[in-house]
């Protein structure tokens, strides 16, 4: 059983990923794996995996392309370390990241179980994480007040629990991470570790307005479904927890189902803004064109 186990998700990512698993290659603690997931690739990036003859690296291969939540769901499958990280396929870690991160539930804090540090952006030089400026013990309050930003870190594969992103949903990735961070005792190392590769095409799409409306529409509905992270939410931000509810109800209109389009608006916060919770009540008492017409506005907005 390895230490760590990096998890990288990867499509069509030829001329990348290579970087990726290179910058792994040069760290100096070597009691790792790297699980990369091919999530169906149809350039070269298979030839480019196949190049690597490291027993530390194991390649799983999703036959068609099955979208990132789903490769990373395949990848926390496989997890055989005590400690788990995502890497990014264009990503780079610095050769003394993991030594550097290990350092402190090896001779600081062994009850720490959640690691913490910086990022540095490709282009700028910059870092991209804000809110900390020194080495310390970082508790869930001060994660969601304080800390902003693109981070990286480790993570004990003991606080997972069996979670798993809902593959209904892109992004959404609190679902596991809102949860363990409420339980872990984290630790924030003020130094930038990870190489944060933010040129390049692929990061860009674009979603016809159809398209756009019901993929919004199985994102918040599926969220409905969960439960541990809604109840998380509710009580530890229930700005976004309205937000969120708000939309869920806009769904239901769009689906004629008032009732729980009702159920929704009632779980909106008193202290969420009056704007959104009047739109939202004239959602559910004028129905789904107005509902339609509201998220289009939205989307144009945007």
């Amino acid at each position: 059983m390895p230490r760590v186990s990096i998890l990288t998700a990867t499509y069509d990512r030829a001329a990348l990923v290579g970087r990726c698993i290179d910058s792994v290659l040069r760290q100096d603690f070597a009691d790792w794996e790297l699980v990369i997931v091919d999530d169906g690739s149809t350039d070269d990036t298979p030839a480019v995996l196949a190049r690597y003859a490291d027993p530390r690296i194991r390649v799983l291969v999703h036959e068609r392309n099955r979208g990132v939540t789903a490769a990373k769901n395949t990848a926390l499958g496989a997890i055989r370390g005590e400690w788990f990280t995502f890497l990014d396929s264009d990503d780079e870690l610095v050769p003394h990241a993991l030594s550097t991160l290990l350092a402190v539930p090896d001779r600081v804090d062994p009850a720490v179980d959640a690691l913490s540090c910086n990022c540095v952006d490709s282009v700028t030089g910059a870092w991209t994480g804000t809110g900390l400026d020194r080495d310390q013990p970082v508790s869930f309050a001060v994660v969601l007040g304080q800390m902003r930003g693109e981070h990286w870190g480790l993570t004990k594969t003991a606080l997972l629990e069996g979670r798993r992103f809902n593959e209904r949903i892109a992004g959404a990735e609190g679902i596991v991470w809102f949860p363990i961070n409420a339980r872990a005792r984290r630790y924030y190392v003020h130094q930038a570790l990870r190489i944060y590769h933010t040129e390049g095409t692929d990061r860009v799409s674009t979603t016809a307005p159809s398209a756009a409306i019901a993929r919004r529409r199985e994102h918040y509905l599926a969220l409905e479904d969960e439960r541990e992270y809604l109840a998380l939410l509710k009580r530890w931000r229930p700005d976004e927890y309205g937000v969120l509810q708000s939309n869920i109800a806009m769904m239901h209109v769009i689906d004629g189902r008032r009732a729980r389009a009702l159920d929704a608006y009632r779980e909106i916060p008193r202290a969420t803004d009056w704007k959104r919770r009047a739109a939202t009540a004239a959602t559910v008492v004028l129905g789904p064109w107005f509902a339609r017409g509201l998220l289009r506005y939205g989307l144009r907005a945007r």
